[in-house]
């Protein structure tokens, strides 16, 4: 059976209607404990629509308003779920019993409490890794896929992303933070699991309990978010600019630190790189990535994008001149915006009504 062509656009304007105001996240619930996690968990608009879950990046994420909204006024049931140690899930940055598989099944298990038979995924950066993943555990359970700047987890893109890291400190920072912690850091994504040494995981640790190291990521971080990242914005480290490390800037890097040290997922069994999920053929696929992306590559996005549509899969991608990784940028948010209907449309042409509630 001949494949499907991947639909690909390089969104200049984003015909995108004007963004409605953000829908307000919901108190939630939390799953019954398991491995001593209390899980939280949401879900907003429409309650008779089609279910699609909304995971968040990080790791050490939570969920945002942003993703439901570019579902507003859409037949969509959208639902949400805090993983591991993250937002408002408890114990806050804990990172015993957290690793990809137990947050695929956290996913299944609401699934299963709701009664839904199915649901579609909408995933972001390290979101689209773990939603991925889930497809790829759960396929039959799967209607589709809204990717945003997908993370596929490989050396190669977390060497790209950590390369500005020591110019960015320059000597000063490195002299503040010290050059155990500094190499730690760089190391955790240069090196790959493969060469981590018992010594190495310790100084990782280390530096994952510095609140120094913690602010000094979170400005590096961001900074890499921007539209081109550090090279582009010249940035610099400055110790008057970094703000006191929060109780949830501390677990956020905590549980970050904790997935990157399991290979993101990769000591847990399941590989890096593209991942093909054995969905139904022409299953509908939406990737939006920024071209200037300076967080995850848009080499993978547009390998992984090649790769579904070579195994049957129904793939339109947005490539953003000139947008960044974050989720907030004005072009990137226009194609998010843009491209949801097309998608929600397209999973309704496959099959007209929500999906299917187990009796």
């Amino acid at each position: 059976m001949a494949c499907p062509p991947l639909t690909r656009r390089t969104v200049t304007e984003a015909p995108a209607p004007p963004s409605p105001p953000s829908p307000t996240i919901p108190p939630g619930a939390q799953l019954p404990d398991r491995d001593g996690h209390r899980v939280w968990w949401c879900e907003g608009g429409d309650p008779a629509g089609r279910p699609v879950l909304i995971v968040h990046g990080g790791p050490g994420g939570s969920t945002r308003a942003e993703p439901a909204g570019w579902f507003t006024g859409l037949p969509v049931r959208w639902l949400a779920i805090d993983q591991r140690g993250c937002g408002r899930s408890e114990p806050a940055g804990e990172t015993r019993c957290n690793r990809l598989p137990d947050l695929i099944d956290d996913m299944e298990r609401l699934r299963q409490s709701l009664g839904l038979e199915r649901w579609a995924l909408v995933g972001g950066s390290w979101g689209a890794r773990v939603a991925l993943s889930y497809a790829l555990r759960h396929p039959s359970r799967v209607e589709g896929l809204f990717l945003r700047s997908p993370f596929l987890a490989t050396v190669d893109e977390t060497r790209r992303y950590i390369t500005p890291w020591r110019d960015w400190l320059g000597e000063e920072g490195r002299a503040s933070l010290g050059e155990s912690l500094v190499s730690a850091v760089h190391t955790l994504y240069h090196d790959g699991t493969e060469s981590f040494t018992p010594e190495t995981v310790s100084a990782i640790d280390a530096a994952v309990l510095s609140d120094a190291v913690t602010r000094a990521w979170a400005a590096f971080d961001e900074a890499q978010s921007a539209a081109g990242g550090l090279v582009a914005k010249s940035a610099r480290w400055r110790e008057t600019g970094l703000s006191e490390a929060s109780p949830a800037l501390k677990a956020a890097w905590a549980v970050h630190a904790h997935h990157a040290l399991r290979g993101w997922g990769a000591l847990d069994g399941l590989p890096t790189g593209v991942l093909l999920p054995r969905l139904a053929a022409g299953a509908p696929v939406q990737l939006v990535w920024g071209e200037d992306d300076a967080t995850c590559d848009p080499a993978g996005a547009r390998a992984l994008g090649e790769a579904l549509t070579a195994a049957g899969l129904a793939v339109r991608a947005d490539a953003v001149p000139g947008a960044g990784h974050r989720m907030g940028d004005s072009r990137l948010a226009a194609a998010l915006r843009a491209a949801a209907p097309d998608w929600i449309g397209r999973l309704a042409q496959r099959d007209p009504g929500p999906a299917a509630v187990s009796a």
